[in-house]
């Protein structure tokens, strides 16, 4: 929005009585601001305050105006990509462009991959279009953006002597490397990255313990690109004093930064209650610079004959953190998607159970600038498989990926500065699988 203003220093505006950032002086009178939309979410009718001012006078304009976006759950564009090839993650720049990771076939085994797509139509960006990062076997399970532009991506890759290995590089906002690589063993296996505010990276996994059991593995480069610390392993022990360290088994699936803390987001193996062995849910606060564990660990809680599952995505809310997954029967004949937030003291502030089906997961979620929460996921729908996408917590949307009815899987979300959808994975068409991405109305 622009405003043009007589002997005014300063130009700012409230909307619906909500102050916005100041408007930037462009000189000879003229200010120019951004005044948020948030699509289908914001229709109706608004007033806009537009107040100018110099030194103790100002002067007050309210503007009417109408929003009428088109409706939540509207898919703009969707592409697929040649086959074989499948899409792990996807994250968006400040321009709304989406960045999609995972991997392509070549000579029949996949390659770590990674392409850019134009936001308007879902065009790749790059002159070389999908790039491939490795030209061993495996796949980018992992990207995060720095502040700067540039990707962090962590892959698994396959070596000769056919034992895996993470590999976490910084790539340039064009998908190229820059030299700047984590240490690493064969191993472990990494799955989740967030880059921090400095420019570095927190990554999250899970190794053998050589115990018996499985344990969380944790990566850490700061801003200066130094290593911290590589594939730290940590075990969920709650009753150390009890001889029970190594008898859970720990997975990571994703991280989230907040403050000072990387919470993991993932599940655990284990005697819960001292009844039968059952996986439930886990997020783990650690120290962003240290890798030490802070309070609370959160296990997820059974409910009734709910008593198995895992938190497979989490995302910052507002109210604490927001974690997604599954709950399960305990012999697993059932399934359901399950939504909840957490606060700063462990406490589950909000939590919302999606329909029960043979097979019901969540894979990723964010929140949008209301608060809202969207999540990717995958359900049983007759006899197949199909991703799917909704809003929940004051956003109301439901979309099936794709509305054809083909089997597929939605394996990440997110959003872009106007809270509108990017959702990738896969389709499988005629027996042939293809990575699929859809911009989404919200």
């Amino acid at each position: 929005m622009v405003v043009t203003a007589e002997d005014a220093a300063l130009v700012r505006a409230k909307l619906d009585g909500v102050e916005l950032d100041e408007f930037a002086d462009q000189g000879g009178g003229v200010f120019a601001g951004t005044v948020p939309s948030f699509g289908s979410v914001d229709n109706g009718a608004h007033v806009l305050e537009v107040i100018a001012a110099t030194g103790s006078l100002a002067d007050l304009r309210p503007v009417s105006f109408e929003v009428a976006a088109p409706p939540a759950g509207d898919q703009a564009w969707a592409v697929q990509y040649p086959t074989g090839s499948t899409s792990r993650r996807v994250i968006v720049t400040d321009e709304g462009d989406a960045i999609e990771v995972g991997a392509v076939d070549v000579d029949g085994a996949p390659r770590p991959s990674i392409r850019k797509r134009a936001a308007k139509n879902g065009a790749e960006v790059w002159p070389e279009g999908t790039i491939i990062l490795d030209n061993r076997e495996g796949s980018v399970d992992a990207a995060a953006l720095t502040p700067d532009g540039r990707i962090w991506v962590a892959m698994n890759v396959r070596q000769a002597d056919s034992k895996w290995r993470p590999r976490i590089l910084l790539l340039d906002a064009e998908g190229h490397e820059t030299g700047v690589e984590m240490p690493t063993e064969p191993g472990a296996t990494v799955r989740g990255i967030a880059a921090d505010e400095a420019g570095g990276f927190f990554a999250v996994g899970f190794e053998g313990s050589g115990f018996g059991d499985m344990d969380v593995a944790l990566w850490r480069m700061n801003g200066e690109h130094v290593a911290v610390f590589s594939a730290k392993l940590w075990d969920y022990v709650p009753l150390a004093d009890k001889g029970w360290k190594h008898k859970f088994s720990d997975l990571a699936f994703d991280v989230v930064l907040k403050g000072n803390a990387a919470w993991v987001v993932g599940a655990s193996a284990g005697y819960h209650e001292k009844q039968d062995p059952e996986t439930r849910g886990l997020l783990a606060p650690m120290d962003l610079e240290t890798g030490v564990p802070l309070d609370p660990v959160i296990v997820q809680a059974a409910s009734g004959g709910w008593r198995q599952g895992m938190y497979l995505g989490a995302a910052a809310h507002p109210d604490g953190v927001a974690a997604v997954g599954y709950g399960a029967t305990l012999d697993g004949t059932a399934q359901r998607i399950e939504l909840a937030i957490y606060d700063a003291t462990g406490s589950r502030v909000w939590f919302q159970p999606e329909a029960v089906k043979d097979v019901a997961y969540a894979t990723a979620v964010a929140v949008s600038a209301h608060g809202g929460v969207v999540v990717s996921g995958v359900v049983q729908d007759g006899d197949v498989l199909r991703g799917v996408l909704f809003g929940r917590k004051g956003l109301v949307f439901d979309y099936m990926f794709p509305a054809n009815g083909s089997p597929s899987a939605a394996t990440d979300l997110a959003l872009d500065a106007w809270d509108q959808v990017v959702v990738v994975g896969e389709v499988t068409s005629a027996g042939v699988r293809h990575a699929r991405a859809a911009f989404v109305r919200q």
